[in-house]
């Protein structure tokens, strides 16, 4: 009996182990654009400065328009995987600027397909979602 305790307790470690550090459904979040955005890459820290709004104007000099998503597992992870932040602390980063008159929060959607179609109809606009997303009139920026 002992020893059918210990196999059972090895199963259930490895079983967890295995779980713990396996995504659960996770896809990839990618950066996408509107065609009128010039850039065809970005680095991480450019999207760090565009989501906290340090980051206004595209190469060009077109303005940067700013989408994300309300909530959801692309949100979270583009906001711990990107921004390397929490969804809580980017929320209350754009309450304080909007608050102090700083900055100009992003335009937020519910639905990706909504995210998908404001980027693709708005010159200079920048979003992220799911990889498996359909997000054909925008196109996708390379992270490096």
């Amino acid at each position: 009996m002992k020893a059918r305790t210990i196999i059972v307790a090895m199963w259930g470690i490895m079983l967890f182990s295995l779980l713990a550090g396996a995504p659960v459904l996770a896809d990839e979040v990618v950066v996408i654009a509107n065609q009128s955005v010039v850039a065809d890459s970005v680095t991480q820290g450019t999207v760090s400065d565009i989501y906290m709004g340090s980051k206004t104007r595209w190469e060009d000099g077109e303005t940067i328009r700013v989408a994300m998503l309300k909530e959801g597992r692309t949100h979270e992870a583009f906001v711990q995987d990107l921004l390397g932040s929490t969804p809580d602390r980017l929320k209350n980063f754009w309450v304080k600027a909007v608050f102090t008159g700083t900055g100009t929060p992003p335009k937020v959607f519910k639905t990706e397909a909504d995210l998908v179609k404001y980027i693709a109809g708005t010159r200079g606009a920048i979003g992220y979602v799911a990889s498996s997303t359909p997000h054909e009139g925008a196109k996708v920026l390379a992270v490096r």
